[in-house]
């Protein structure tokens, strides 16, 4: 079974890791290995771009990849050490580098005849063979069974640096395989000084380094690669039977209703804020509870979750942060976006 022609002309194909049959897996010239820019990142806040990409540097093994697939996935993969897996893994990455890196955007003048049109099918044709490509080496790796695939769906995004963002997925009989968030990057000015808490760089080892903080609240980075410029994290489902919007009424009969309507819709206990010393609003003049904004609750909760760590995010807001679903499927809201989080340098927590 051959793999499909993943390039937009005849002399321009996708190449494959793992050589020109799904079936065949030959030896590779390049072997990235993800132990040591990973730990690093895992263990230490890298404050600058800089110094992470000298860390990239300094293990050229890693071949610009941070990270490591979900757990799901690795306990299927077709191997029985622990060093079997970890090629395969080696492979896997650089199979997902080849599918995102086909996901290019369209590039002729915005001004060209049926710009929209040719766009749109250009994108829809690439995000099909990529989806086609992955699914045959996610059979072939032992990832999801021969019954089933993987497909990528783009999702509306907007921001000034994230460039797509894709859904990848399981489709079939009994879909078991997490789902994961693509996030694309768009080509910056490497020098400016906020590359040091966004872009593709500082999101990807910011994210690992968050991952230890173990929090419910921000959604894990997986893995991410910077010469494909993309990161991959914990896609977030809005719950079933619940808006994906906080929205607090006026007014409230008592603190106990607000605080049991708090907590249905983001999952915080608003003894949880009260303890970090968040005030959730005030008694009127009816002797009604009156919440304060969503957003001083919300991003002041999640702020103060940041500066246990020594940290703070400087671009946190609605978009960054949403509802999304805990282990028990019920609403939780989760920082979906790190790009922005920096360390605070205060005298208080290096005591």
């Amino acid at each position: 079974m051959n793999v499909i022609n993943l390039g937009t002309t005849p002399n321009k194909t996708m190449k494959q890791p793992f050589g020109t049959d799904i079936k065949s897996v030959p030896c590779f010239v390049k072997t990235p290995a993800f132990t040591g820019v990973t730990d690093v990142f895992r263990k230490k806040f890298v404050t600058t771009q800089k110094e992470i990409i000298e860390i990239f540097e300094n293990d050229k093994t890693s071949d610009g990849i941070a990270g490591t697939l979900p757990k799901n996935w690795i306990v299927r993969l077709h191997a029985q050490t622990r060093e079997e897996k970890n090629n395969i893994e080696k492979k896997i990455f650089l199979t997902l580098r080849a599918a995102i890196r086909h996901l290019k955007p369209y590039n002729v003048n915005i001004k060209h005849k049926n710009y929209s049109q040719h766009k749109a099918e250009l994108e829809r044709k690439r995000i099909k063979e990529s989806s086609e490509f992955l699914t045959k080496a996610f059979r072939h790796f032992g990832i999801i069974p021969e019954t089933n695939s993987v497909y990528l769906k783009q999702r509306k995004v907007h921001g000034k640096y994230i460039n797509r963002g894709y859904l990848l997925a399981e489709r079939g009989k009994n879909p078991t395989l997490e789902k994961i968030f693509i996030k694309t990057f768009k080509k910056i000015n490497l020098d400016l000084i906020e590359c040091n808490t966004n872009g593709k760089y500082a999101e990807l080892a910011h994210g690992l380094n968050l991952n230890e903080l173990k929090c419910d609240y921000i959604s894990k980075v997986y893995w991410g690669d910077v010469k494909a410029d993309y990161i991959a994290t914990e896609y977030e489902s809005p719950p079933r039977f619940s808006s994906p919007i906080v929205q607090f009424k006026k007014e409230y009969n008592n603190l106990l209703d607000f605080a049991m309507d708090f907590y249905k819709q983001t999952g915080i206990k608003l003894l949880e804020l009260m303890k970090k010393g968040i005030n959730p609003g005030k008694t009127n003049h009816k002797n009604k509870f009156e919440p304060k904004h969503k957003d001083d609750l919300i991003v002041g909760f999640l702020q103060s979750i940041l500066e246990k760590a020594g940290l703070c995010h400087c671009d946190l807001h609605k978009d960054n942060a949403i509802i999304g679903t805990d282990k028990g499927g019920k609403a939780i809201v989760k920082i979906v976006d790190i790009g922005g989080v920096t360390k605070i340098y205060c005298s208080k927590f290096y005591d």
